[in-house]
């Protein structure tokens, strides 16, 4: 589109200066206005317009009609429904023109309304011509209203049948995006996802039309890669969010049940004593002070039997023979 100086930016109809076209013109891809790439009436003008008519005639569809007809804009009775239907804060008329920018309609012209009705060389129409002439209907898949917010994603410049195939796809892909929802997507993501939808419609139309398709499945590829959709990447993952999210007994118990640890060897089996070690003189001496009797208690009773010591009883001796028992006969020289 080219944008020129402010002061050749008029309406061609009320006059009015304005700074510039975006925003108070609406786009227009007709033939008529392709070099500026506007309608060259205002906004205001072209509302002015249909309410003037509306006032003329029987319909709403009658007004914006002959609004089209005198801009030179194609005409689309369904579209223009669809618009009238529509609450919305922007005029009927604006959102009808804002709706022949998709590609669908960007190139046609009042001309092509004409054609479509059989009546583009009949400059004297009546109802009685009208009737013997043959009505060529219009395509229906051209009349599919196309949802506002998938057209903020997917951007103008696709037909109907394109958007619908884009928008499948990209459902697609949403439901296999790994813990992400279709409003808590990042731009990059997004930008991804919009891509890897395009090459996968790409790819398959030229597979269909016997094309290479070496180049777009390389491009795939790298864009399943900065998606970590990879299914090595996938894999991975996944195996990530199974080690988070399982607790410890849960390892321990499958690694036992898998690969329980066998048993100790037998000359490998407390070679330090360690375990007699505590079970005697911690655990035994332990139920001992507590007054428990079990095995523990015993063992340690037993371990300390061995190392008990007993004083001798002595039964009608003198404290000579016990002192001669202990140091030994002096007179033997002992």
């Amino acid at each position: 589109m080219i944008e020129v100086n402010a002061k050749s930016v008029v309406c061609s109809r009320c006059g009015t200066p304005y700074e510039r076209y975006k925003g108070y013109f609406p786009v227009s891809y007709s033939p008529m206005w392709k070099g500026i790439g506007y309608v060259p009436v205002c906004r205001e003008c072209i509302d002015n317009m249909y309410n003037s008519y509306l006032t003329q005639c029987t319909t709403p569809a009658d007004a914006a009609r002959q609004v089209c007809r005198c801009l030179d804009l194609y005409f689309n009775d369904k579209v223009f429904d669809t618009c009238l239907k529509k609450s919305t804060s922007k005029s009927v008329m604006s959102t009808y023109i804002s709706k022949l920018t998709v590609a669908t309609y960007a190139d046609k012209s009042y001309d092509d309304t004409l054609k479509q009705e059989g009546t583009l060389w009949d400059f004297v129409v009546n109802k009685e011509t009208l009737a013997s002439k043959p009505v060529v209907q219009p395509d229906p898949k051209e009349d599919i209203d196309i949802p506002e917010e998938v057209l903020d994603f997917w951007g103008p410049g696709y037909n109907s049948d394109m958007y619908l195939e884009l928008e499948q796809r990209r459902k697609y892909w949403m439901s296999k995006l790994p813990n992400s929802s279709e409003d808590g997507l990042d731009i990059g993501t997004e930008a991804i996802i919009r891509q890897i939808c395009n090459l996968e419609i790409d790819i398959n139309r030229d597979r269909a039309a016997g094309k290479s398709i070496e180049k777009s499945v390389s491009a795939l590829n790298n864009l399943l890669g900065s998606a970590s959709l990879k299914p090595t990447q996938k894999k991975s993952d996944e195996l990530d969010q199974i080690i988070e999210n399982t607790p410890y007994g849960v390892w321990i118990k499958k690694w036992e049940d898998s690969r329980p640890i066998p048993e100790v060897d037998p000359e490998l089996q407390d070679v330090d004593g360690i375990v007699k070690y505590i079970s005697i003189w911690f655990l035994g001496h332990l139920c001992k002070m507590l007054g428990i009797r079990n095995t523990y208690c015993k063992l340690y009773e037993e371990e300390i039997a061995k190392l008990k010591i007993d004083k001798p009883e002595y039964e009608d001796e003198d404290d000579e023979t016990v002192f001669n028992d202990i140091f030994g006969n002096v007179t033997d020289g002992s």
